[in-house]
């Protein structure tokens, strides 16, 4: 008889374990919504800057760049912020991959007093105060690589690709 009461306390014990952790689950799913997921998901400043940064991008005609597309991606291997710039040309050759890589900089340079001077952090920087002392963002702008890729029209296997990083002269092929 003891053996059976100690059974059905077990059984009672177990299915009280299993209601009590399903009450609260089943209390708080009335008020998940999507944005209430959404909300508690975490953003990083690489994330939002690369958003503000594809953004401008995208919707913006630059010189030299008419009818080019560009974006931009965090390569994790490297630790480099990629930036890509597809052109389409009649032919394809070294000399208008440099000018496709030249005239992307410019978007990001200005030149002061015979220096260069980027402007890219302003894409991750945000309001907030936290890291202020911790991050040089003058440094950031010697992590963007830049790839530039002529398309001749006719035959994409003619296209040239060259790359260089922002704040460098040197052009790779």
């Amino acid at each position: 008889m003891d053996e059976f009461k100690g059974k059905i306390t077990m059984k009672i014990a177990f299915y009280f374990i299993i209601l009590s952790s399903l009450l609260p689950a089943l209390s708080i799913a009335g008020k998940r919504t999507t944005a209430s997921i959404i909300a508690k998901e975490p953003v990083t400043m690489m994330d939002l800057g690369l958003i503000k940064l594809n953004s401008v991008l995208a919707n913006k005609i630059y010189p030299g760049l008419r009818h080019a597309t560009i974006g931009a991606n965090y390569n994790v291997r490297r630790g480099t912020i990629d930036i890509k710039v597809s052109k389409p040309v009649k032919k394809a050759s070294r000399k208008q991959c440099k000018k496709t890589i030249q005239y992307a900089k410019n978007i990001f340079l200005q030149i002061s007093n015979k220096k260069k001077i980027s402007n890219i952090h302003r894409y991750f920087k945000h309001e907030g105060t936290k890291y202020k002392n911790k991050i040089n963002w003058n440094d950031l702008a010697n992590n963007i690589v830049i790839t530039g890729i002529v398309l001749t029209k006719k035959n994409y296997q003619h296209s040239v690709y060259c790359q260089s990083k922002l704040m460098k002269n040197k052009v790779t092929y």
